[in-house]
């Protein structure tokens, strides 16, 4: 074989080892959009956001980047404090909030922490309170008469757990799932990971499985339903890991809520981050998982909530340089030393608000009981702004490209804010501009608005509905894309 020969084979062998450590590692750059070939193309229920932030939507982009739309914290914080004996340190939101639109009012899952109980192994040290409202802002605890408390059940305390109940997430069960109850909850008992059911909220009954996982995952363990492989997962801390603690995120997946995977790591600090992550409760809009990750660095006791989102739950994206979703206060406030947050964002009049735990003590601090060290507050963003894609440079339009999306309706909207415009072409699965819907024939978008219809100069939306979409910007940003479905 000559020495031409064998330098072609080395050259193959080299590109073919250098392609499959790429697959292994992931693209490098900012903003990888490679993603596993579907069986079949995203379809987006009408209304629901398409947001273009990575592979699963997007096949490629030119001048435009990724930004963080941070939390606009409520001057009415804090919006629940300590008020009843039984609260310990106060209330803090390691649990859930939903709007409950059958019973119409808001419903409030907050945790409490009894410090004497807890340095002395006693049942108690975590309890979960129930609080409801009818505007978000002022709390009603109501006496449930479920959980006696220093001989008195004349108090909000929900009856979850055998030795206390923590960290837990509550989320509203799916239509047609099987599962007879109106809502499921994931916490921490001493079993393990535990599940439980409810018609109201406040009284509970435990699964029959229980633990759905035995070891002690004392973190905010989060449960979440995926509609489009209709699964459950539940996020929670590891069983295996390689240092001396466990503060990553793993995740374990059920069909039905009875059988279940083994827990595995799906995300780990890196060199850019502190060496630890809290917890990670997950929540899903739109076509993305989106994960409140509580990043902890362990040398100043401070938790702040970064933003990732995964297309499948389990592969993580981070948007650099990695800004705070919802930082810690100035010195002085409710919410100075350490935040957790809700398992997910409530949407109500236009905006999205994520309920949180301020803490005034870090994680190092002694908390001396009965002392009301922490309270409740609200964030919020305008509705599906979580990141921008906007254009790089302010003289020069940006892009982005879709894969081929199942458009299911009569037309498309933006969510977007425009100083200069927004131009749309639809195009065929090849990349060519269908007739009379290219960049040329878009009524440009322009100004700031949640649901600004798309439109193209005299044409309906056409019937072919396996499309790309291409949008250009010029001095604007895009958060998402919506299907509308016209009734009538």
């Amino acid at each position: 074989m000559t020495e031409l020969a064998l330098q072609a084979i080395d050259r193959r062998t080299f590109l073919r080892r250098g392609a499959t450590i790429a697959a292994a590692l992931g693209a490098a750059g900012p903003w990888r959009v490679a993603a596993a070939p579907a069986p079949e193309p995203y379809s987006s229920p009408p209304d629901e956001p398409i947001f273009l932030l990575e592979g699963s939507t997007v096949e490629d982009h030119w001048g435009v980047k990724r930004r963080l739309n941070p939390l606009v914290k409520s001057p009415r914080n804090p919006i629940i404090s300590k008020d009843r004996g039984w609260e310990g340190s106060g209330p803090y939101v390691y649990g859930s909030v939903l709007y409950d639109a059958q019973d119409r009012h808001f419903k409030c899952w907050y945790t409490v922490y009894h410090d004497h109980e807890y340095r002395n192994r006693l049942p108690g040290s975590y309890m979960v309170c129930f609080a409801t409202s009818e505007d978000g802002y002022t709390w009603h605890k109501p006496e449930l008469d479920l959980v006696e408390w220093k001989g008195s059940r004349k108090n909000n305390l929900v009856n979850l757990g055998r030795k206390y109940v923590a960290s837990l997430t509550v989320v509203p069960v799916p239509a047609g799932s099987g599962i007879k109850a109106r809502f499921v909850t994931v916490y921490l008992d001493e079993p393990g990971v535990c599940l439980a059911y409810s018609d109201d909220g406040a009284r509970w009954r435990q699964h029959d499985g229980n633990p759905i996982e035995p070891h002690h995952s004392d973190t905010q363990n989060s449960i979440v339903h995926d509609p489009v492989r209709r699964t459950w997962m539940v996020h929670l801390r590891p069983p295996i890991y390689a240092g001396p603690w466990k503060r990553r995120i793993a995740v374990m997946e059920s069909a039905d809520l009875k059988t279940w995977t083994r827990p595995q790591v799906c995300l780990t600090p890196d060199e850019a981050d502190p060496p630890e992550f809290y917890g990670m409760p997950v929540f899903r809009r739109g076509n993305l998982f989106w994960g409140l990750l509580q990043v902890f660095d362990a040398s100043e006791g401070r938790i702040e909530i970064e933003l990732p989102f995964s297309a499948d739950g389990r592969n993580w994206q981070r948007v650099p340089p990695r800004e705070m979703f919802l930082k810690r206060g100035a010195p002085g406030e409710f919410d100075a030393g350490m935040i957790t947050t809700a398992g997910s964002p409530v949407i109500v009049e236009g905006e999205m608000r994520l309920y949180y735990g301020g803490w005034k003590v870090d994680h190092r601090q002694q908390m001396p009981a009965d002392v009301a060290l922490a309270s409740i507050g609200m964030a919020s963003i305008p509705v599906d702004r979580f990141y921008g894609v906007t254009a790089d440079q302010p003289n020069e339009p940006g892009s982005v490209l879709t894969r081929p999306l199942l458009l299911k309706g009569n037309g498309l909207e933006l969510n977007a804010r425009a100083e200069g415009e927004i131009r749309i072409a639809l195009l065929d699965a090849a990349g060519k501009e269908l007739p009379g819907f290219g960049l040329a024939d878009s009524v440009p978008a322009r100004g700031d608005g949640i649901r600004q219809a798309v439109a193209w100069r005299q044409k309906r939306f056409p019937e072919e509905k396996l499309l790309r979409v291409k949008l250009q910007l010029e001095r604007a940003t895009v958060y998402a894309l919506y299907v509308r479905q016209d009734r009538g």
